[in-house]
């Protein structure tokens, strides 16, 4: 199944801009801003439809070494499915499977070091609507 996946990032109502090696997401759709940091933000980017979940390892290996595998981008694609940043083309994991990776990653990545820099991490928060944001008047 992980090899038929093809995940497409969603870019319809969507602004993005670059922080440094971060991305910074705003979804219109919902008001809702996202952080990715770079593994993230490199899944996000590389999700084009056509891409593998194979391929997207490929990807990060490119960019971050011998840290990059499987239980890395699902963990990514996880996140990025939670947060309503993929349009299609991949089945979010059950919250069980999602943390077997996430250990997965971690222990093997242990070992390596850098585990914690190379972990996926999407941080939203909601926007205020423009009343909400603009400042009361008392009377």
């Amino acid at each position: 199944m992980k090899g038929t996946m093809r995940p497409l990032a969603r870019t319809n109502e969507v602004l993005s801009e670059e922080l440094g090696s971060e991305l910074l997401i705003y979804d219109e759709r919902r008001d809702v801003a996202c952080r990715l940091n770079r593994t993230a933000a490199l899944v996000w980017r590389h999700a084009d439809g056509e891409r593998t979940v194979d391929d997207l390892v490929e990807v990060l290996r490119e960019e971050i070494g011998d840290l990059a595998d499987e239980d890395l981008v699902m963990v990514s694609l996880d996140q990025l499915s939670e947060n309503g940043l993929l349009e299609s083309g991949y089945e979010p994991q059950e919250i069980f499977a999602s943390s077997v990776n996430r250990r997965r990653f971690i222990r093997r990545a242990g070992v390596v070091g850098g585990a914690a820099l190379a972990l996926p991490v999407v941080t939203s928060i909601v926007a205020p609507s423009s009343a909400a944001a603009a400042p009361a008047i008392y009377l």
